[in-house]
């Protein structure tokens, strides 16, 4: 038997000791622990969001382990599970519902608190109840500091040495992204400022850090790390990002130098002449130089240069970069060592233009790991900047995606049709979830969590859901959580959007503002990367904050009672559509549609489910398609006289502005709306602004009543454009 035909709940509860939390999850050794579940207590399990959130909400889980021996106590090395009995250790609980689909994972998350108590006093039952949160609160831990779109970037990239430069305006030091390295050394003047925008003819170019040291009072900078030279020993790339202008320096400008004791050459440096040419140096144990790559050009913008090296036969090849691009490549014979030092402007040369450089980077590759140029992604219309130029351009889903990536989450989104991409602006340094956070505020999408991982759902995939869940109150699978709420919590009848340091553009609904007085909302500082499309942006969003129809906080159900409803359920997540039917007598007449944003779920032993929804109105989703069921609005059309109830044919009045409504063979059947009245219309006839609509059907939502003279009339649903 199944859970659908009588049988109680299959539950499984498993924690997996000792696991890595940075590793894969499929890695993870899993104990099963359901043994211990003391069911007297409920499960609870939040999920999504709350109705009307702005944001991404972390899930929680709260349950009771029966603890006889000191199994789940914290400290105590009585537990066989010592000493891996801690916060922050990955949980999952799942069900099966015996239908043949195996387990459906209810709560992905990790352990925040292992409370022990004593229920009445008695030391004869010892309880853990503990409390989980899903990946987002652990996101949430402590204060992790702004970070630049380059430093995530190369961050990211496991370098062995990595110096952002990103310290404040006194500081005395670069402090080191590598734990335990040292600090890189500041001497002469040094000045840590912003890098200057670089403004084009139709563009600026945001550069993707921080304030940065300034060079061009003849400072430089320098750091010894002797515990990577193995690390490197067969090949490396030093890197740095750096603005050089040789014809406002005061000399040749030693970009870097940097020391491989053991190999041919013990000493390398990279040189940018007066006269703008890119040249690397070995120098052997005695000082005697030998030039083993000469280029011509040097861009001046902020941007990466570096030198790679590798042993090939009996050489040691050289290959400097700028911008991604390599330069010239070189030989020089002998063999190759690994880095220990590196200097940047060795000879302290001046410059009568700001200087400034940061990101020193060592890899133990012969390439540089990021990419250093803009390009054209997936969706090729439009070239993404590269981190240095802090990823304009961006596609919402694709930023998430990297992000996740950066932060070592697993990430998971539906693809996105070229035409419904939101490109994004400036990546700004700030911390892992308001970076996310600001790619759903532009796109208009859902994030939420999705096992030990965040899932996706952009603004298009969005539109025009489908059905997911259908709950029948006539048959009593509705719950006591269904109250219709009609006020202005969410009401905003006039939107402005404003683009982050952009322009703005506001949407007005005129109607509602003179009959309910103006709301005014505003999506401040969304991260778009132009403004062409605030006007749309402001648009859309007036249309969700001015659906015209009951709120519905809460909607729930017990999938213990209405239990043919369980596996549609457990296939429900946020974005999914939930519509009740037949809702009560006194209820508005037709279907509830609503769109589910987060649920919590109540588990009472392994018969009692009770699942309560949050939910947003569905129809503010729904948008105009090819060959869709929309259709154009008819603005001002009116009952030209009485409709008597059920009556079969009715004279309707148009605008001129409006226009007369089709009266096209192949544009019927067509769904109307009289004043609150479904109605179905089989033809439309007369060839001016006054015409005859010929009825097949009265009353398809239940409303049965006759008309007044100048009622309105309109299609049931109006075509709107997505955004």
């Amino acid at each position: 038997m199944a859970y659908t035909d009588g049988d109680p709940l299959v539950v499984r509860i498993r924690i997996a000791f000792g696991a890595s939390i940075a590793a894969d999850p499929n890695t993870w050794a899993w104990t099963d622990v359901t043994a211990w579940w003391h069911a007297s207590d409920e499960i609870r399990i939040e999920w999504g969001r709350s109705p009307g959130a702005q944001q991404a909400e972390t899930s929680k889980m709260s349950f009771t382990l029966k603890d006889p021996d000191a199994r789940f106590t914290a400290f105590d090395a009585r537990s066989p599970y010592w000493p891996n009995v801690r916060k922050w250790t990955p949980i999952q609980y799942d069900i099966d519902l015996g239908d043949g689909s195996g387990w459906r994972n209810r709560f992905s998350g990790y352990i925040r608190k292992w409370p022990l108590t004593w229920p009445g006093g008695s030391g004869k039952l010892a309880l853990a109840k503990i409390e989980a949160v899903g990946v987002l609160g652990r996101l949430a831990r402590g204060k992790p500091p702004r970070r630049s779109a380059l430093r995530r970037t190369i961050a990211a990239t496991s370098p062995v040495v990595y110096y952002p430069g990103e310290d404040g305006v006194v500081a005395g030091q670069a402090g080191s992204e590598v734990a335990g390295a040292g600090p890189l050394a500041v001497s002469g003047v040094v000045e840590f400022k912003p890098v200057d925008d670089y403004k084009l003819s139709t563009s600026t170019v945001r550069y993707g850090t921080s304030a940065v040291p300034d060079l061009s009072g003849g400072g430089t900078l320098s750091a010894t790390f002797p515990g990577i030279a193995a690390a490197t020993g067969s090949q490396w790339t030093v890197h740095a990002m750096a603005k050089i202008e040789p014809s406002n320096a005061s000399d040749k400008i030693v970009v870097m130098e940097w020391t491989t004791p053991g190999g041919t050459s013990g000493r390398w440096q990279l040189v940018v002449t007066k006269t703008s040419r890119i040249q690397v140096f070995a120098f052997d144990a005695a000082g005697a130089s030998t030039m083993v790559v000469d280029y011509s050009g040097v861009i001046i913008t902020f941007t990466s240069i570096a030198v790679s090296a590798q042993q090939v036969g009996g050489n040691v090849q050289v290959t400097a970069r700028q911008t991604g691009f390599d330069l010239a490549t070189g030989t020089i014979a002998g063999t190759i060592a690994g880095v220990t030092s590196i200097t940047v402007n060795a000879t302290g040369t001046t410059s009568t233009a700001p200087m400034p450089a940061g990101h020193i980077a060592v890899w133990a590759t012969t390439n540089i790991p990021y990419r250093t140029s803009s390009a054209q992604d997936s969706y090729v219309a439009e070239y993404v900047s590269e981190p240095a130029k802090s990823y304009r351009q961006e596609a919402a889903v694709n930023r998430l995606a990297r992000l996740t990536a950066e932060d070592g989450v697993r990430f998971t989104a539906p693809p996105v049709p070229a035409n419904m991409v939101t490109r994004m602006g400036w990546q700004a340094p700030d911390v892992p979830t308001a970076l996310y956070q600001e790619c759903e505020d532009a796109d208009l999408g859902l994030l939420y969590e999705t096992g030990f991982g965040l899932g996706y759902l952009p603004r298009a995939a969005r539109y025009n859901a489908p059905v997911a869940l259908t709950i029948d109150a006539a048959v009593r699978q509705l719950g006591a959580s269904f109250e219709p709420v009609d006020d202005d919590q969410m009401l905003r009848n006039r939107w402005t959007v404003e683009r982050r340091e952009g322009s703005t553009a506001t949407a007005e609904d005129k109607d509602s503002i003179d009959k309910q007085g103006e709301l005014e909302g505003t999506s401040n500082n969304l991260n778009l990367a132009t403004d062409l499309t605030l006007q749309d942006q402001a648009r859309f969003r007036l249309r969700l904050a001015t659906a015209q129809e009951p709120r519905y906080p809460n909607i729930s159900f017990t999938p213990s009672n209405s239990r043919s409803l369980a596996a549609a359920w457990c296939a429900c997540k946020p974005g999914s559509r939930v519509q009740v039917i037949n809702p009560p007598a006194q209820h508005v007449p037709g279907i509830v549609d609503q769109l589910i944003v987060g649920a919590t779920e109540t588990y009472d032993g392994r018969r009692s489910w009770k699942v309560t929804l949050n939910t947003v109105p569905a129809r503010p989703w729904d948008v105009a398609t090819v060959d869709g069921p929309q259709r154009v609005a008819a603005i001002g059309t009116t009952l030209t006289a009485d409709a008597a109830a059920g009556a079969l044919s009715v004279q309707i009045t148009s605008t001129a502005a409006n226009g007369r409504w089709t009266t096209r063979p192949g544009a019927f059947p067509l769904d109307m709306l009289i004043g609150g009245e479904h109605v179905i219309a089989t033809a439309i006839t007369g060839t001016g602004l006054t015409q005859t609509v010929t009825l097949s059907a009265r009353s398809v939502n239940g409303v049965a009543r006759s008309w007044l003279a100048g009622t309105p009339v309109t299609v049931l649903r109006p075509a709107v454009l997505a955004l």
